[in-house]
């Protein structure tokens, strides 16, 4: 994602055909299709891979990524901001994520109309001393104007915060504050397929996102700030950023150099589920063995697995949108149906490296 965070896939179901979701052509990415509590995603990273960004263009292009190279693997999981310690600080937020390592949490607002970065709270150390940075972001940091489309433009705008370091023991250090402001914008510029290194085809939008950074410095002498910075530091982002449906998070990320023409990293889903825009087929048994009972199920389904390492289940309904994760524990997951709607249900069972250990179908019938 963008500087904030931190400022910072799946083979096709397999059998015979039963019925079809495919919508060709250009896509619209909404509200359902951004990150929500509960989602964990594990991402990796390749610094080494030039694939080419492509063209601002009208027309459907075609983006292969599939020989990107696995380097850092990542987990990020989304949660409440309530079940954070710093819920209070971001009431606004209803959205937080794990980026910031353990240490801290990004803070997001998503609505129909936009998704948002709030700001950020977290533990670092700096000369063996722990301080606790916060970044209130004001006005917010759009991610992504919703719904997005080819042509979708978030206007010119400026996020700006303050970062505050509270010592969090009682000794007077010297110290400094940053100011940071923020000008960027996101034009939707380009549409078409992108071919994903788990062999899928995904039909996406590309959002290209440019920014400059102002970051002014205040010296602070026993915790008593100047009020004039001693120093401005200029920076320049660029990004792009692939959007696919029913994803719940960026497909594919690529950070550019400052002059928007080297490629520095290429960060993309691992655990991104079967694109929407592939048919649907009815399941045989592929994989490591996986039951599910009481299949059909009213308010409650468990699934066993043969293999005992840790692996991650998700549900998708028919129209490939992802409706659970959870992690197989020994074997063994159960998830609780009784908010479900009555129908056909897939699921998917994969590894930490997101490949499929196992998948089928269930109905809920009430």
């Amino acid at each position: 994602m963008k500087n904030i965070t931190f400022l910072s896939g799946l083979a096709l179901f397999a059998g015979l055909s039963v019925f079809t979701v495919r919508a060709s052509g250009q896509i619209t990415i909404d509200q359902t299709d951004m990150p929500s509590v509960g989602l964990t995603v594990i991402t990796d990273s390749d610094g080494t891979s030039k694939p080419s960004p492509g063209l601002k263009s009208a027309s459907a292009q075609y983006w292969d990524f599939s020989t990107l190279k696995k380097q850092q693997a990542k987990t990020v999981e989304f949660m409440a901001p309530s079940s954070t310690p710093y819920a209070s600080t971001f009431s606004t937020a209803n959205l937080a994520d794990s980026t910031l390592g353990g240490n801290g949490y990004t803070f997001f607002d998503i609505t129909s109309s936009n998704f948002s970065a709030t700001g950020a709270e977290e533990i670092v150390v700096a000369n063996s001393t722990p301080f606790l940075v916060e970044i209130n972001l004001n006005p917010y940091f759009e991610q992504s104007a919703l719904p997005a489309t080819y042509g979708s433009i978030v206007p010119p705008s400026v996020a700006s915060g303050m970062e505050q370091f509270a010592v969090t023991f009682s000794v007077i250090v010297t110290g400094e504050r940053f100011y940071d402001s923020i000008t960027y914008n996101d034009t939707v510029d380009a549409w078409g397929t992108m071919k994903m290194p788990n062999g899928q085809t995904y039909d996406v939008l590309r959002q290209k996102h440019n920014e400059v950074d102002y970051e002014d410095v205040y010296l602070a002498y026993f915790n008593v700030f100047q009020t004039t910075p001693y120093e401005r530091i200029i920076s320049k982002k660029y990004e792009y950023n692939w959007y696919a449906k029913g994803i719940g998070y960026i497909l594919v990320e690529m950070d550019m150099d400052s002059t928007s023409s080297t490629i520095k990293d290429i960060i993309w889903d691992t655990t991104a589920p079967p694109p929407v825009t592939t048919a649907i087929n009815e399941m045989r048994s592929s994989g490591r063995n996986i039951n599910a009972y009481p299949n059909p199920c009213s308010s409650q389904i468990s699934f066993s697995s043969a293999d005992k390492t840790e692996q991650y289940l998700a549900v998708y309904d028919v129209a490939g949108r992802k409706i659970e994760t959870t992690e197989m524990k020994n074997g063994l997951a159960m998830l609780n149906t009784a908010s479900y709607s009555n129908g056909v249900y897939l699921y998917v069972l994969t590894d930490t490296s997101g490949n499929i250990t196992g998948r089928g179908k269930f109905s809920v019938s009430k």
